[in-house]
């Protein structure tokens, strides 16, 4: 009897043993899968890691890259239980040939590796078509109008709001985004600059602002303000300021694109010495009239005195 006990004690040791050794390591393996999203700055590199019996959710991936089956570089290390995983890596070369393989270290310190695969990545003109679109546009803050469009009227000293609009194509993220904005003669800079109603970022457009990374599929605004400029420094009539800006990335060359803003100016140059058509007496230009009229009425109610102006001019109309 204590021989079969002793029997069963060991078999039933022996198979959780053997049922252990199965849900750590079993039959796992890991496999490299073909790079995806293929520039000429970034990758995606996937792979596939096999466990057999479930255990635990302790298994860290990575991958192992570079120019040689040497690599030279590792990604992060992932944790995971098992399945597909990827990850991006950006930093390339243009027209470079890349070595990849997967690694995965089961939860018992197991280490397995994937098979060594390649790609190249692209030449410098991959993006030439496009990765992104801009769009700038403009609104007249000083008007109260607050439609933005990419033409719009304005006086001396309204201050302006322009907008330019970053959005990324291809479904590819771009970097490394840098934004100049020229401003022509007569509009001048007032600051409030902003990435996607941020205010904390710092700079001049007129000299250049770096915007780093937009993702894939993201849309990115940058704003800011400028005033135009004095009336003496305008012809009278309409004057057309045409407001550039040019972004640049590295998977692109330049985009640009522009907003208008015709400037009114009704004032004349040298009013002190040229007729206007008024007797530069401060009491009988009927421009002054209204004015003095609306100053005389606001004085009259405030003070109480309108009460006996209007006793005072009933009489005079009895008279």
């Amino acid at each position: 009897m204590k021989k079969t006990i002793l029997t069963l004690v060991i078999a039933v040791l022996a198979f959780s043993a053997i049922t252990a050794d199965a849900q750590l390591v079993g039959n796992s393996s890991v496999q490299t899968n073909s790079a995806t999203n293929i520039s000429n700055y970034q990758a995606t590199l996937q792979g596939n890691l096999s466990i057999p019996y479930y255990s635990s959710s302790s298994n860290y991936v990575w991958f192992q890259w570079g120019t040689t089956n040497s690599y030279g570089n590792e990604t992060n290390h992932q944790l995971m239980s098992s399945g597909l995983f990827s990850q991006n890596i950006t930093g390339l070369n243009t027209n470079t040939l890349y070595h990849f393989r997967a690694v995965a270290q089961i939860n018992n310190g197991s280490i397995y590796y994937g098979q060594d695969m390649t790609f190249y990545s692209s030449s410098s003109n991959y993006y030439n078509n496009g990765s992104f679109i801009i769009n700038k546009k403009v609104v007249n803050l000083s008007s109260g109008n607050q439609n933005w469009s990419e033409f719009i009227s304005a006086r001396p000293n309204d201050v302006l709001s322009f907008a330019v609009i970053i959005q990324t194509t291809n479904n590819q993220e771009i970097h490394n985004v840098f934004l100049h904005d020229i401003l022509p003669q007569n509009l001048i800079y007032k600051g409030n600059l902003m990435i996607n109603s941020t205010l904390s970022y710092s700079g001049d457009p007129t000299y250049g602002v770096t915007i780093g990374t937009i993702p894939a599929g993201q849309t990115t605004i940058v704003s800011y303000q400028a005033q135009v400029a004095g009336s003496q420094n305008f012809n009278y009539g309409s004057t057309t300021l045409t407001n550039m800006v040019t972004v640049t990335s590295n998977e692109t060359g330049s985009q640009t694109d522009s907003a208008t803003v015709f400037v009114n100016n009704s004032s004349t140059a040298g009013a002190t010495s040229i007729s206007t058509g008024l007797t530069n007496n401060f009491f009988t230009d009927s421009f002054f009239l209204p004015l003095m009229i609306i100053l005389l009425s606001a004085w009259l109610y405030f003070s109480g005195r309108i009460y006996k102006f209007s006793d005072w001019l009933k009489l005079k109309i009895k008279k």
